[in-house]
């Protein structure tokens, strides 16, 4: 019986033992390839871009362009990716956002991040004020 059982779970131990840093930074590398961090950056400043006033809208897009770094956004994302999730997640992850309904999602994650930010921020904000001073 604990032969069996040992057989078993022999599978899932290698898969474990074979995910390897370099292993992860491979598959997020893969990731990274398939999400477009520099369309995600520039869909979510153009969204964010529609808030402000028309003619305060060509400025902020040059300057946002210019200033913000997709290469450090991407470095930090791997890093991050590499520290958090497993091979098999990050595999995953790049499935999904190479598969036709995950590339449709993507096209829209900066219209959903210029969305949903403000609100982040704003809450973040009041929480922030609402700390006791000690």
């Amino acid at each position: 019986m604990r032969v069996l059982m040992l057989l078993l779970l022999l599978p899932a131990c290698h898969a474990l033992a074979s995910d390897t840093e370099q292993e992860r930074v491979a598959a997020a590398k893969r990731y990274l390839e398939v999400a477009q961090m520099s369309r995600i950056t520039d869909d979510t400043v153009t969204e964010l871009a529609k808030s402000l006033p028309a003619e305060q809208r060509g400025k902020f897009l040059q300057f946002m362009r210019e200033a913000v770094r997709p290469e450090v956004l991407e470095r930090a994302a791997l890093a991050s990716m590499v520290k958090v999730f497993t091979t098999q997640e990050i595999n995953a992850l790049a499935d999904f956002y190479g598969s036709p309904v995950g590339k449709s999602a993507m096209s829209k994650f900066g219209l959903y991040m210029a969305d949903v930010m403000p609100v982040i921020q704003q809450e973040m904000l009041r929480a922030m004020q609402s700390l006791p001073a000690e």
